[in-house]
């Protein structure tokens, strides 16, 4: 894309017509008979014109001399009812193979895509430059490519019949067919230069388009409809996406002009020409000079070479634009995906049974001055449960994503069974992770899915997954006394279960224990639960994690006592670590936490 935005030259162009063959190619990985068998019917398609006009002009000019034989006139009506026929017939069929690759570079494309974005790292999607161009990206694959291939097809089946017409007029005057070329020669760089106009103005809009989506979300769901009536924030909602309306309107609508002003002024113009030539066309008749038949062709030649540019300049105009679209996506597609994979990396095929942090120090992208982590030191076995405790943003769940394989360690160590976690073929390393995150997903499926999705070879397991369920309490998806596997959930879908956070917060741990792994981590499982259900979350939690490495982060103090040890952290750091008589001993973070959950008897005994 022209990053400068002041005007297009004829470089851009020509790196535009590079990136024809580039996005040919991707849509000729997609489907290759197809994409030949289009090219071939428009190619054909856009001789059929001229060839109409060349057997009109025989037939008008053998009925006016009177020289050719009744049979020759059959012949060359027959011949150019047939040409009419076959381009009706061949039209239809170029269309019928159109619109099946139009299904493949649809669904194709958008399965490449969603691939892609499945080789791409949490810090990725954490930023919104990319979390914005995966949106764009997204919202048009379904017609961009597409239209980028028909308006291919367009210029070529038209490119033959223009020039085609040209050469008719040209083998009457040289000079007249020239000015019918020159000028939407002349006027593609201004064309072109409105299409970059109109690219620019919706990629650089991302980012309000999302937040429009976004507010419309909250205004057309349940999930949102209790606070907006409860703090009347209707009109403020609708308020705030007219806004933002309104500024795409005010866009669309300067450059709707421009379209506008350049296409009366490139029509008057043409017209222009064409009276001057096809007057020129009928004098020469009428002085004998040349046929009617010949008049007839050029006046149809010239409407030919009208209607013919105007498709081109639209289709230029349309390939130019998706032409920057297929750019993003090209690079998007090509972009070298994260090292995560077993290349150059050790298999682990074998259970954890210990993890050592040392020295672990970590930052986000999009932060350049402060650090999540800062020294991290932490070693756990196997059998062993430490709870980590510490107020809200001081590195908690990001300390789980990174033991979960997430982020990548690029300051301190990770050591996997005395093995560099840099050096282990993640994949392998998160099959032996089963993690509950804070933000646990609620899945719009069924309840088998809900929970089956954490080990998917596992999934029609129902024994398992019922027995699980029976012992974290899913009794509100039972039938009959057992689980209900083929229950819908949520309220997206016909006949969906609505359930309440708690709820989905048992249906997330039950997905959670489901995977036969040998480290568990739990990020606040017992947000949403009642003293009742947290208690025997907790215990079945330690029951079923009793040979394996358990890590649960709770703010909850009395949660934590549980675990036998409790890791301390604030501003990014592990302050201390120990048992809980230890760490009210020596450990002032961990009181404040304490006071502030048992702040009533135990802080005046304390005092």
């Amino acid at each position: 894309m022209n990053k400068d935005g002041d005007k297009l030259t004829f470089g851009a162009i020509l790196i535009t017509i590079k990136r024809i063959p580039e996005t040919m190619k991707l849509l000729w990985s997609i489907d290759r008979k197809n994409t030949i068998r289009t090219v071939l019917l428009n190619i054909v398609t856009g001789f059929f014109p001229i060839i109409a006009i060349l057997l009109s002009q025989t037939l008008i000019n053998g009925l006016v001399s009177s020289e050719m034989h009744l049979n020759v006139i059959l012949i060359v009506f027959l011949a150019y009812m047939a040409a009419t026929l076959f381009s009706e017939l061949f039209s239809q069929i170029s269309g019928y193979y159109q619109n099946l690759f139009q299904f493949d570079i649809q669904y194709k494309l958008k399965y490449k895509l969603m691939e892609k974005c499945t080789q791409m790292s949490l810090e990725d999607f954490e930023n919104p430059e990319t979390y914005d161009a995966v949106e764009k990206l997204m919202g048009e694959v379904t017609y961009k490519p597409f239209q980028m291939f028909t308006a291919v097809l367009g210029m070529i089946s038209s490119i033959i019949t223009m020039v085609s017409s040209i050469i008719l007029i040209f083998s009457w005057h040289p000079m007249f067919a020239f000015l019918l070329l020159l000028t939407p020669m002349a006027s593609i760089l201004f064309f072109l230069r409105i299409g970059q106009l109109e690219f620019e103005m919706m990629w650089n809009r991302a980012k309000d388009e999302r937040k429009a989506w976004y507010i419309s979300y909250l205004a057309t769901h349940d999930f949102s409809f209790k606070e907006m009536n409860m703090f009347d924030t209707k009109k403020y909602y609708i308020d705030k996406y007219w806004s933002i309306s309104l500024k795409f309107m005010d866009q669309n609508k300067q450059i709707l002009k421009k379209k506008t002003i350049f296409n009366v002024m490139y029509e008057i113009l043409l017209q222009i020409l064409s009276v001057f030539i096809i007057g020129a066309s009928v004098m020469e008749a009428f002085y004998k000079k040349i046929q009617v038949g010949n008049v007839m062709s050029y006046i149809r030649g010239v409407s030919l070479i009208q209607n013919n540019s105007q498709a081109i300049m639209g289709n230029i105009y349309i390939a130019y634009n998706c032409s920057l679209y297929m750019e993003q996506l090209n690079a998007f597609l090509q972009e070298k995906a994260p090292a995560a994979g077993s290349v150059g990396k050790t298999d682990f095929d074998e259970k954890i049974n210990e993890i050592c942090l040392k020295n672990l120090t970590f930052q986000y992208r999009s932060s350049n001055l402060t650090n999540t982590l800062n020294g991290i030191n932490l070693k756990v076995k196997k059998g062993e449960h430490i709870a980590i405790v510490g107020k809200n943003g001081s590195g908690k769940s990001t300390l789980a994503k990174i033991l979960a394989g997430l982020y990548p360690v690029t300051c301190g160590q990770v050591l996997i069974n005395g093995v560099d976690i840099t050096n282990l073929d993640i994949s392998q390393y998160q099959k032996q992770i089963s993690i509950l995150f804070q933000d646990f997903v609620k899945y719009e499926m069924t309840v088998k899915e809900n929970i089956g999705l954490s080990n998917i070879d596992d999934m029609d397991n129902y024994n398992k997954m019922n027995d699980i369920a029976k012992k974290i309490g899913l009794n509100f998806l039972e039938d009959n006394g057992n689980l209900d596997a083929s229950m819908q959930l949520g309220s997206w879908f016909e006949e969906g279960r609505q359930l309440s956070q708690g709820q989905w917060q048992k249906v997330a741990l039950c997905r959670t224990f489901f995977r036969d792994a040998s480290v568990y981590i739990l990020d606040e499982p017992n947000a949403a639960l009642d003293p009742v259900s947290e208690k025997v979350i907790l215990d079945l939690f330690f029951k079923l994690t009793k040979n394996q490495i358990g890590i649960f982060i709770s703010h909850k103090i009395n949660a934590a006592k549980l675990a036998d040890k409790i890791v301390v952290m604030d501003e990014g750091r592990i302050v201390d670590a120990g048992t809980h008589a230890h760490l009210m001993n020596g450990c002032r973070a961990y009181r404040d936490l304490y006071y502030a959950e048992n702040y009533s008897e135990d802080k005046e005994a304390a005092t």
